[in-house]
């Protein structure tokens, strides 16, 4: 289950009768898993009186965490030499606002702005700096990158680049571009929870609503988009 969008409310709360839901599957052995772009340390705040004992898919599907407070189970990070590649780029296109960086550990930004504060919420913390110059050597989950006027046009570009090399998630509402290492999706992450529980995909129910759930909702056994799902997860 995805969790903006999907469980969340506009308010990013759980309501009362979402949450008795999960406890009633949870109770009759039903394994629900949450699937966010969230890092863990924003759903371990919005659910830990929920439900704890499943796995937790977070990052898009590059941070899979064993159970919602337990030890990572895997992870996948972009090479730190395409990751500097990537930002190279973004330096010379000179039309990028903001860039973060997403580590195990917490996260990067390229400028403290008021964009910041949603991220802020999500980690507890504020984020480290970094510069173009100074690039940090921690392993990267994911980068996002924000430009309120030239967004598509960074994309695209990026796209054309690194299309071979890094996983792109473009958002129709979300004002930012996701990269993640190239096999991280929520589907591959999906793939290998069940595996790991020994259940079969044809078994798995999915629901989402935004670009990054598309792998998850197609390889699952019924998969449900939200009916405010973007155009092409509807579709």
């Amino acid at each position: 289950i995805d969790l903006d969008g999907t469980l969340l409310s506009p308010r990013a709360m759980i309501s009362p009768r979402n949450a008795a839901c999960i406890k009633k599957l949870a109770a009759r052995g039903i394994k629900v898993v949450i699937a966010t772009g969230r890092p863990i340390e924003s759903v371990r705040n919005l659910l830990r009186d929920v439900h704890t004992t499943d796995p937790a898919i977070t990052l898009s599907g590059s941070m899979i965490h064993k159970t919602l407070l337990g030890e990572p189970m895997q992870a996948h990070t972009i090479p730190f030499e395409t990751v500097h590649l990537i930002l190279e780029t973004c330096r010379s296109m000179g039309t990028v606002d903001n860039i973060l960086l997403d580590e195990s550990e917490g996260f990067y930004a390229l400028r403290q702005s008021p964009d910041m504060e949603e991220f802020i919420g999500m980690y507890k913390t504020n984020p480290k700096s970094f510069t173009y110059d100074s690039i940090p050597t921690a392993p990267v989950l994911s980068i996002l990158i924000h430009s309120k006027d030239h967004r598509r046009d960074i994309y695209v570009n990026l796209q054309e680049k690194f299309g071979q090399d890094v996983h792109f998630t473009y958002f129709k509402e979300y004002p930012w571009i996701e990269l993640s290492d190239l096999g991280s999706n929520k589907g591959n992450a999906m793939a290998f929870v069940c595996k790991t529980l020994g259940i079969e995909l044809a078994e798995t129910i999915a629901i989402g609503d935004g670009a990054n759930d598309l792998e998850m909702l197609a390889a699952a056994g019924l998969g449900i988009a939200m009916a405010n799902a973007d155009d092409e997860v509807l579709a």
